[in-house]
């Protein structure tokens, strides 16, 4: 069972920037993401390392 749709927002479980989600290779996900510099990066993860991201509310209503 596929938990993550192409587009979708993920972030690795013990941290990092928020990745894009590209595609599905046999188990793993396919991700791509800026560094602070503006620089595309692409690299496969396994499905237990990542999470979707979730903005969080802060007390003002605004989020992340």
């Amino acid at each position: 069972m596929e938990i993550f749709e192409i587009g979708q927002i993920v972030r690795l479980k013990s941290g990092g920037p928020k990745m894009t989600i590209k595609g599905a290779d046999a188990g793993a996900w396919a991700c791509q993401w800026f560094d602070r510099n503006g620089k595309l990066h692409n690299d496969t993860f396994p499905e237990d390392m990542l999470d979707i991201f979730v903005k969080k509310r802060h007390a003002s209503g605004f989020g992340e």
